[in-house]
């Protein structure tokens, strides 16, 4: 019986090896281009600021938002949402 278990133990590992064998990680590779995001210039992320905070005071003075502040504070953190790159040009010192 001993040479039975042997034997299984033998097919599993040449099966385990042979599946491994010639194939890619079930992560696809991405391109460096992707993996980097470039930075943005101040005078770009500042624009989509301002872009952002005049859209979002408008929406204030139609209700949306309580004050002027929490608009300015909403476009701050939509900003940073949606160009992560320029967290660091839009964050307090």
């Amino acid at each position: 019986m001993s040479s039975r278990k042997s034997r299984s133990r033998r097919s599993t590992r040449k099966s385990r090896s042979h599946k491994s064998r010639g194939r890619r990680s079930p992560r696809k590779s991405r391109s460096r281009k992707s993996r980097l995001s470039p930075r943005k210039s101040k005078g770009k992320c500042r624009e989509y600021l301002q872009k952002k905070i005049s859209k979002n005071i408008k929406e204030y003075k139609s209700g949306r938002y309580s004050s002027r502040a929490q608009a300015v504070a909403v476009s701050y953190s939509q900003v940073n949402k949606k160009h992560p790159s320029c967290k660091r040009v839009l964050s307090r010192k």
